[in-house]
């Protein structure tokens, strides 16, 4: 098996864990208020936007609450088994096939210092073992050149792909990535600043 192929089965069955765990084994439900209440599970709605919080994107820059902008129905045909069906926005879909600049977080695939092939994703990571974001705030990036890690975040600028029915489970891939800026003091420090940072 490729290593490309390991890393999408590996992302694939975080994620398809996730949703099992989520819906169980009774099927697909919806996310209603009651049963977000009766799940004790946290409402999307009340997690914090990564935008305006931990740091402000620069202008010019495609935002997280962009790639968020979309709906996804999820089919769980058996447990670790569930099918994606995404309608993404008019917003999302115009940037297909274009060069655009996202900042956010290495997360990397492999060890090492420096990295062709990572998710840049829009909140740091904070363990190694689990996935920082759901796949609306990660984009897998492959890049023209290695790039060395950094705990900061970074603005990368490259060829964006939208993904249909991906079986990684991902939605978004940018190509032939090149590294732009570093920020190296807009970090995760254990909590949430007072104010975002704004990068320079």
């Amino acid at each position: 098996m490729s290593k490309l192929s390991t890393t999408r089965l590996a992302v694939a069955s975080l994620l398809a864990l996730g949703l099992a765990t989520t819906f169980g084994a009774g099927g697909a439900r919806g996310f209603t208020e009651e049963n977000l209440q009766d799940s004790g599970l946290i409402d999307p709605g009340e997690i914090p936007s990564v935008h305006n919080t931990l740091y402000q994107v620069p202008e010019g820059v495609v935002g997280w609450d962009t790639l968020g902008a979309l709906d996804v129905r999820t089919e769980v045909i058996a447990p670790l088994q569930a099918i994606f069906h995404t309608d993404y926005s008019a917003e999302i879909k115009a940037l297909d096939g274009q060069d655009v600049k996202l900042m956010g977080f290495i997360y990397p695939l492999e060890g090492g210092l420096e990295h062709a092939r990572f998710l840049l994703t829009a909140w740091p990571p904070s363990c190694p073992f689990c996935l920082p974001a759901g796949p609306a705030q990660m984009v897998e990036v492959f890049c023209a050149e290695p790039v060395e890690f950094s705990e900061g975040a970074v603005l990368m600028t490259g060829r964006f792909e939208l993904l249909e029915d991906d079986p990684s489970g991902m939605y978004y891939r940018m190509h032939e990535a090149e590294l732009v800026e570093r920020y190296d003091d807009i970090r995760w420090t254990g909590q949430l600043p007072e104010q975002p940072s704004v990068p320079e």
